[in-house]
């Protein structure tokens, strides 16, 4: 009974963390090495855009950002994007192109938009900016696998991963999504009709 009180209860996602488990490398805040990124949906435009700092250790070269951790920001924010638009999804390929270096303990602007929608498959786009002077540091590229509820709820058999509120969650985020869909179907034409 107190189960079903709480799925009623149960709204869109806005942050990674909302539906994700707390050790997760991306998102989650007991994972002592991880990024501790929040990855908040903007329900405006339909992305994911947040302001995020690199810090020293995520160094590659002295004084500058290793590509493998913007490669990973890139892939769980794209990841979250999906999951806020309503689907669970496992990274099938991601595609970086390092533009120029990012340096350790600057602000940047991480943005990522869903570009396509086939059958199980989800393609996003990403970038990330400096924010102080607005500079393009990378632009990234995803390919998604739309997983079914029986395979994941099968990947987590047996763990403590809420497999039923997920799935309300992915129901409240594709609603949600539906409805970004069509809104900015229709500002896009009003657009074009100018």
């Amino acid at each position: 009974m107190v189960e079903e009180q709480i799925y009623r209860q149960i709204k869109a996602s806005q942050n990674g963390q909302d539906w994700h488990h707390t050790n997760c490398f991306g998102c989650g805040p007991d994972n002592p090495k991880g990024l501790h990124a929040s990855f908040p949906f903007h329900e405006a435009s339909g992305e994911v855009r947040f302001s995020f700092v690199m810090e020293k250790g995520f160094e590659g070269a002295p004084g500058f950002t290793h590509g493998g951790a913007l490669a990973t920001l890139m892939d769980e924010a794209q990841g979250v994007l999906c999951f806020h638009l309503g689907h669970f999804v496992m990274t099938d390929q991601l595609y970086m192109r390092y533009l120029k270096a990012c340096p350790l303990g600057a602000e940047i602007e991480v943005r990522c938009w869903v570009t396509m929608v086939r059958r199980r498959r989800l393609y996003t786009k990403g970038t990330v900016h400096l924010k102080k002077t607005g500079e393009l540091l990378l632009s990234s590229k995803a390919r998604w696998y739309d997983m079914p509820e029986k395979v994941f709820a099968r990947m987590f058999q047996g763990t403590s991963f809420p497999i039923k509120m997920i799935a309300q969650v992915l129901e409240e985020n594709q609603k949600r999504g539906k409805e970004i869909r069509k809104r900015l179907k229709k500002e896009r034409a009003r657009q074009e009709g100018k």
